[in-house]
């Protein structure tokens, strides 16, 4: 695969060189704060144990710092956030956050520091750091969400939304790997497979989250395949909902149609751990979920399937690939009294050789080098190309970003309920009619004097129909189907 500048990676470049002035070659002095502490809350995710403890012990060898490290459920960390956050505690030094999620929301309020004047700051910014240059560029098209906000936070980690698919079953029945919807559809009915003859499916076809509004994040790619999204902007620059456009309605419609086909039944209920242990367990002959958990599959104490499985992207639909990137980054809060430690620290962590041991352990980064050290060995050749390929060219899409960020999820769940069960247009119509008001009235009531970029189509870089088979071709299975 070809190494691409994307054109909001170019953009990136443009501004830093023209705001920011080009720090001299000084040395950080990572000493400095030799003896000192700062507190961090982080949610719980598989790279915590993987590579940010690790890290953290590294940090205070190389520093002197210590890294007291607060591991929470996602929900419980959100709450005691917002608390210390709203009480402007100054003993939280450190966040981390999915700007998707949460960005729109804290940077409203006010609750990030702007970190443009320390990466303009070459004692604190290492002449060699290279961000953005070494970015991928749908990470940094992650980075902001509302227009006009400042750097407040450096996104490190991508976990795009792939399609992970057994490729032993697609070689035994000859079945073409998809790189369009229709294909996609087609191979879900051929890979639908009775194999003890009493009329039920013993393998399903496809899987993915049919559960409310979890449903966001699976369903993403699918909606801007079709050119479909969450928003739209009027002619007057107004934001309004998108979710009952023609093109959205298709999407919805066509989702729908392949969970209440092809999947399980415990689709409508299933969280995204219990599908994909589903597959890993070889019920399943296609998954729809976030590149990490090809770990699952590939993990030999609880996969029936290792070794039988890779991954790649989700395929393309009429209005092109839009693969869903959701990013996880580190940021600071601005009531901290030890902001200059908790940047050497996000400095130190996304050096590129840090970074590369991050990479090297099976979490997906946002450097463009590190996939390509010699060092990185992905868990299969698809895989690795389909993941680098959704994080330059990936859009934050997984949720509609807002402040009424849960509501708007909710209503984009109810019009999923609708496709999965009902399934005809009409009904699908008329439930995204009433669940777009009830965006649209959020909107007005807590979006006024503010201008959330989307996520919206022209925010991300087209990918071309050709990059589409990379992945396939990886592992050699581009030939099958013929």
């Amino acid at each position: 695969m070809k190494t691409i500048l994307s054109t909001t990676t170019i953009s990136y470049l443009i501004i830093f060189a023209v705001a920011m002035p080009l720090p001299s070659h000084a040395e950080v002095d990572w000493k400095r704060f030799e003896g000192e502490s700062i507190n961090a809350i982080f949610f719980t995710a598989a790279y915590i144990d993987a590579w940010f403890r690790p890290m953290a012990k590294r940090f205070k060898q190389e520093t002197g710092v210590t890294i007291r490290m607060e591991v929470l459920q996602a929900g419980q960390m959100r709450k005691k956030q917002d608390i210390m956050l709203a009480g402007k505690d100054d003993t939280l030094d450190l966040i981390m956050l999915q700007m998707d999620n949460r960005g729109g929301k804290l940077t409203a309020a006010g609750h990030l520091e702007d970190l443009e004047p320390y990466l303009a700051d070459a004692s604190q910014t290492p002449a060699s750091h290279d961000f953005p240059g070494d970015w991928l560029g749908g990470c940094l098209n992650t980075q902001k969400v509302i227009t006009g906000q400042p750097i407040n936070n450096i996104v490190w980690s991508a976990q795009a939304q792939l399609l992970h698919i057994r490729k032993d079953l697609f070689e035994k029945y000859n079945v073409k790997v998809p790189t369009t919807l229709e294909e996609l559809e087609a191979a879900a009915e051929k890979l639908s497979i009775d194999e003890n003859g009493d009329g039920k499916p013993d393998i399903y076809g496809f899987l993915s989250r049919g559960r409310d509004r979890l449903i966001t994040a699976s369903f993403a790619t699918y909606l801007w395949n079709h050119g479909g999204s969450w928003f739209r902007r009027e002619a007057d620059g107004r934001r309004v909902s998108n979710i009952n456009s023609k093109e959205s309605i298709d999407a919805f419609e066509y989702y729908g149609r392949m969970i209440r086909t092809y999947s399980p039944p415990a689709a409508l209920n299933n969280r995204p751990s219990a599908n994909a242990a589903l597959f890993a367990a070889g019920k399943v002959a296609m998954l729809s979920e976030l590149n990490f958990w090809m770990a699952l599959s590939e993990d030999p104490r609880k996969s029936r399937v290792k070794g039988k499985t890779t991954t790649i992207l989700v395929p393309r639909g009429p209005a092109g690939s839009f693969p869903n990137l959701p990013t996880t980054s580190l940021a600071i809060p601005r009531y901290s009294k030890k902001k200059e430690i908790a940047y050497m620290y996000i400095m130190w962590l996304t050096q590129k050789q840090i970074m590369q041991l991050g990479q090297n352990a099976a979490v997906p980064m946002c450097r463009r080098s590190v996939w390509e050290d010699a060092s990185y060995k992905p868990p299969t050749r698809g895989w690795g190309k389909s993941a680098q390929l959704a994080a330059e060219y990936g859009i934050a899409i997984a949720k509609p970003q807002a402040i009424a960020i849960g509501q708007m999820r909710d209503a984009a769940g109810e019009v999923m309920n609708v496709a999965v069960r009902d399934g005809s247009r009409a009904a699908i119509q008329a439930e995204a009619d009433k669940q777009a008001e009830i965006m649209n009235d959020l909107i007005e009531k807590t979006e006024q004097g503010m201008n959330f970029r989307g996520a919206l189509p022209e925010d991300a870089a087209l990918m071309p129909e050709s990059e589409q088979i990379i992945p396939i071709q990886a592992d050699g299975l581009d030939r099958l189907g013929q």
